[in-house]
């Protein structure tokens, strides 16, 4: 059984994981650490655990009794425990992002690019933003056979509380070095769009278009061959509504060929999973030699 701990567990990112390791069957809650919350109930703050859960906010975390902790966003606490992580070398940290302390060595945590070395002995890993997660889920084939030979367009389409403009820079130049990890040749410039959908706070799509000649029954091909023997991400032959992967792990990619120079790719992910709690979940399995799936084979509660 792998034991869990949480940090700052109060926040929304955090209630939606507890709402999935609720039901791990491989996993147990010790430590909800929210010092402020201390002894009260989590469904007192995360309102989808109401008859579901008798666990209560911890004012402590203590690193001896875990085996994973989950860092939901930086502070001092955090920038504490990472300076004393040499007293717990076999304690496995997933961040949600990659903002947290410089001395933090971590895998990218997205299964889609980076599986074996989250499985083969990483200790830490952080989450692609819900932006950069579609994006490179959608582009790494093309960059693994070496086919990137132009500039991309990325449009993504996102629920309201997750914009943020003020970054778009940043996430370019992420994707970016991304990209030439796997393709050291690619010299193309990233344009990045990120729209807000107020109807919806789960749903997820991306369009992405960029200047490629091969034919189409070679890309899929390529598409294929990539994510054969992953358990999420799926080829369509046509276009998905977001709304079909609502409370899953899934993404669903659709690809096609305006012209013959012109290929556009439409990924369709939930936001609070993909780039959220899904993907941390899949990284405690991939970190414990658990099934891909474990846990996270049903839908979640609503957000």
């Amino acid at each position: 059984m792998v034991k869990v701990g949480i940090l700052h567990s109060e926040v929304p990112i955090a209630g939606e994981i507890i709402r999935i390791l609720v039901n791990h069957p491989e996993t147990e809650l010790v430590s909800l650490y929210s010092p402020l919350l201390a002894g009260r109930n989590v469904s007192t703050v995360h309102h989808g655990l109401i008859g579901e859960s008798t666990l209560i906010f911890t004012e402590k975390i203590n690193l001896d009794q875990i085996d994973l902790l989950i860092l939901t966003q930086k502070s001092e606490v955090s920038d504490n425990i990472i300076d004393r992580l040499d007293n717990y070398p076999d304690l496995k940290i997933i961040a949600i992002n990659d903002e947290f302390h410089p001395d933090l060595n971590k895998e990218p945590g997205l299964s889609e690019i980076n599986r074996k070395h989250l499985v083969r002995g990483a200790l830490t890993a952080y989450i692609l933003s819900p932006v950069i997660t579609p994006s490179m889920i959608a582009l790494s084939p093309l960059a693994n056979f070496l086919v990137l030979t132009s500039d991309i367009e990325i449009e993504v389409t996102l629920p309201e509380d997750l914009v943020d403009n003020s970054n778009i820079n940043k996430l370019e130049e992420e994707i970016i070095n991304l990209l030439k990890e796997r393709q050291k040749s690619f010299n193309g410039k990233v344009t990045l769009i990120i729209n807000s959908n107020k109807e919806n706070n789960r749903q997820s799509f991306s369009k992405i278009r960029l200047k490629n000649s091969l034919p189409i029954e070679e890309i899929e091909k390529i598409y294929e061959q990539t994510y054969d023997d992953h358990n999420f991400t799926f080829i369509s032959p046509v276009p998905v509504s977001p709304k079909e992967v609502e409370g899953t792990q899934k993404c669903i990619i659709y690809i096609s060929k305006p012209d013959a120079d012109t290929l556009e790719i439409e990924v369709v992910t939930d936001a609070r999973m993909r780039g959220g709690a899904g993907d941390a979940v899949h990284i405690l399995n991939l970190f414990f030699g658990l099934h891909e799936k474990t846990g996270l084979t049903f839908k979640v509660s609503q957000y």
